[in-house]
Parts: C-alpha cells; structure tokens; sequence
C-alpha cells in the first residue's frame, strides 16, 4: 500500500517552475533580438543569391472551387472582379462548347491549360496559362502536324502567364493558324495576347474578353523598385505584340488601368473599333 507524504514532504508545481532573475531575463531579451538579426540577414543574402528575380508565371493561387459567375461588359458598365476560378454567366443556356472538349468546358476553365483535337484542323486550349504553357502547346501541335496541319485555334481561358502568353501568340501567327473564342466564351488577362496572333481572329459573341494589369507573384523575391520595372518592361513587350499582330496598342491602356483583382472586359463596339478581330 503506497504510504501518504508525510508533513514537510509536500511537493507541489510551484517547486518546479524556473526562476529568472533580472539578468537572466536581459541576456534572454537580446539573445532574441540577436536570433532575429541574424534570420534578417539570412533572409538578405538568400535574395541575392537568387538574384532577385521577380517571375510572372504564377500570379494566383487556384483551386478547384468555382466563384460565383460575373455577368457580361455592359456599356459603360465593364469592370468585374477577377479571379481563375470565375466564369461570366451567360444564362441558363449560356455554356461554351468547344471543338474536342467533352462535357463543360467551364469546369476545365481554372485548372492547368489542356489541348483538344477538335477534328478538320481544329485544337481548343482550355484552362489556365501556366509556366512552360507554350513548350507544350507547340509541342502538342507538332504531335498533330503529322496527321493534318492545325488551322485554328479555341480559346477558353482565364490568362495566367503573360510571357509565355506571348511566345504562343508569336507561335501562332508563325504558324500561319487563327484563333476563335466560341460562343459564351472567356478570354481574360494573358488569354487576349495569345488570342492576338490569329492570322484571323473570330469572336462569336456573346462572349468575353479582358483585360487587366501585368504584376508578380505575392510570393515574389525581389525589390519594389525590381517589379515596378519587371511590369513596365512586360507590359512593353505586350503592346510591342498587339502592334505586331495588328491590335490597336491603345487596348492595352486598358490592361494597365486595371487592377489585378479586376478585369476590364470590352464592349462589342470596342472589340471592333481596337482591331481585336480585324484581319
């Protein structure tokens, strides 16, 4: 039988907890602010190791969830939020059908960009433009040039990588093929670029297409001063291509006016008047 402490012998928490004494709490306090430093500097020289470069591939984070549709540019009414997860509601009725994508093409709209073979020289790009986008593409229409030469290219997308954006557009008006938005579809933020190198562009309205400032990832490495000028240089290169491929540069006023987290999506009467579809 286990015996009961006798008097004395009493052990309670208060025997266990550490006492620090005035000094001891002072050398504690700068052993931190030291520890704190030295991670800061840490922090300094990873950067510039890495040369603080500033990438534009990957401006949001995404997911599998769908956000509650935006509805169609009204006159004078154009600005709508913008996020990869977004499609613009049509109606009821208003689903996008493109050549090669079975079921809803909606559901492919945030996830990484895939290729159809739509049949008769057809291929439709769906999904989000990503880092090393453009390799594939051209590497997908390669795979098919063996069978029948592509003609024309569906858009389908919510943008994403402005570079690579820009060497598909590039890629597609070397490749002598157009480009179509079908009906009820979305062309935003990078998409419009790519949409661009159309020998002939084609938009089946209703459909969508925006536009929205060029910026990095907020998980960035680099100085404020380092993306102020990676984005103007960027945004240079993308007027340099809408000039080449025949686009009115002042579409791009646009781009530059818009916040990320919005998008500034073009009338009818502006997708004329800018040269967006002619060729």
């Amino acid at each position: 039988m286990a015996q009961s402490p006798t008097k004395g012998s009493l052990e309670t928490d208060d025997d266990y907890k550490p006492s620090f004494k005035g000094e001891e709490m002072v050398l504690t306090f700068l052993f931190g602010v030291l520890l704190a430093g030295v991670l800061g500097v840490l922090v300094l020289d990873y950067r510039t190791l890495t040369g603080a470069t500033i990438p534009f591939d990957s401006p949001f984070t995404r997911s599998t969830e769908t956000s509650t549709p935006i509805l169609p540019a009204r006159k004078n009414d154009q600005i709508r939020r913008y996020s990869p997860q977004t499609r613009v509601d049509f109606g009821p009725e208003g689903k996008p059908k493109l050549p090669g994508v079975p079921g809803r093409a909606d559901g492919l709209l945030s996830g990484t960009m895939t290729f159809h073979v739509g049949g008769k020289g057809i291929v439709s790009a769906v999904g989000f433009i990503e880092a090393g986008t453009a390799i594939r593409f051209e590497e997908f229409i390669a795979d098919q040039s063996e069978n029948s030469r592509i003609k024309t290219v569906y858009l389908h997308s919510p943008g994403g990588s402005v570079r690579d954006a820009i060497e598909m557009a590039r890629f597609i008006r070397e490749s002598k093929m157009n480009t179509v938005i079908t009906k009820h579809g979305y062309c935003a933020s990078s998409c419009p670029l790519v949409f661009s190198g159309g020998l002939k562009r084609t938009i089946k309205n209703p459909a969508a297409l925006g536009v929205h400032q060029v910026f990095t990832s907020d998980s960035a490495i680099g100085t404020l001063q380092q993306g102020i000028a990676n984005a103007q240089a960027i945004s240079a290169e993308a007027q340099l291509l809408l000039v080449e491929m025949g686009v009115d540069p002042k579409a791009w006023i646009k781009a530059m006016e818009t916040p990320k987290d919005k998008v500034y999506l073009f009338t009818e009467k502006e997708i004329k008047d800018l040269s967006w579809t002619a060729r």
